[in-house]
């Protein structure tokens, strides 16, 4: 079912007083509907309580600018002939970065994950990151689909993916709808 911002920010208040357990937590939409989330809701949310709704990380960004210039043009250079290689640099560095800013704060927003997609990376290291004190919101470009989630579906059908969202609980779970 599809719920406004405001009724996914109501719902999402009351799952993050609970002390315990695993707290990652995905909202799903278009691109224009996320960015809209987060100019609107999540900026209203955030006046409202500033200390406790934290800025969304760009997670493309913060990855790439977690690894020194040299070791990304090496990466770069060596995908193609070891690409192991470069997603276990990139796993390593998704946790040293996730590690990094719950250690600033235990409530962390997430936007932009398209390079967790593109190489492939551990998306359990969100799921181990996201317990007890500390919790992750993902700001998701898809769409329910089922059992599915669908990534990218305003992108190029080739960059389309999908997984079962089996990481993220159903109930730890909502679909932007427009208004």
């Amino acid at each position: 079912m599809k719920i406004t911002g405001t009724e996914i920010l109501r719902e999402l208040e009351e799952k993050r007083k609970i002390a315990v357990g695993r707290h990652l937590y995905g909202i799903l939409g278009s691109y224009a509907q996320l960015a809209h989330f987060e100019a609107v809701d999540l900026a209203h949310q955030r006046e409202s309580q500033p200390n406790d709704w934290p800025l969304s990380l760009n997670l493309n960004r913060a990855l790439l600018e977690s690894i020194p210039d040299d070791d990304l043009r090496a990466l770069i250079r060596d995908e193609a002939r070891y690409p192991q290689a470069v997603r276990g640099h990139l796993n390593r560095s998704f946790q040293a970065v996730l590690r990094n800013h719950l250690e600033r704060s235990p409530f962390l927003i997430l936007k932009q994950i398209e390079l967790i997609f593109a190489y492939g990376l551990d998306l359990t290291i969100l799921r181990t990151a996201a317990t007890n004190q500390y919790q992750i919101l993902l700001l998701l470009p898809g769409e329910r689909r089922g059992s599915q989630i669908a990534f990218f579906q305003d992108a190029q059908p080739r960059f389309h993916q999908s997984f079962n969202h089996a990481l993220i609980a159903d109930t730890h779970l909502w679909e932007l709808r427009d208004g």
